[in-house]
């Protein structure tokens, strides 16, 4: 699981969505894993209602740059 989402992480460009639809405990580690990647998720319910052991999770993958922390001297 993790080789193909970071391969999506790769390919996605920023502001791109994934949605992925699964059992809860699947679903549970893909946002752990894609929230180590700095995407935002939000889990919502299977359209036939809440007691469907079935969620959508959605996932944004964020623009981001590396922070300021310069070394060098003068």
């Amino acid at each position: 699981m993790e080789d193909i989402l970071l391969e999506m992480d790769r390919i996605l460009r920023p502001e791109g969505a994934v949605i992925f639809r699964d059992e809860v405990d699947v679903l549970i580690k893909v946002r752990k894993m894609v929230g180590q990647m700095r995407w935002h998720t939000k889990m919502v319910d299977h359209e036939d209602g809440p007691l469907v052991p079935e969620k959508i999770l959605v996932a944004v993958k964020q623009y981001w740059v590396a922070g300021g922390n310069s070394t060098s001297t003068q």
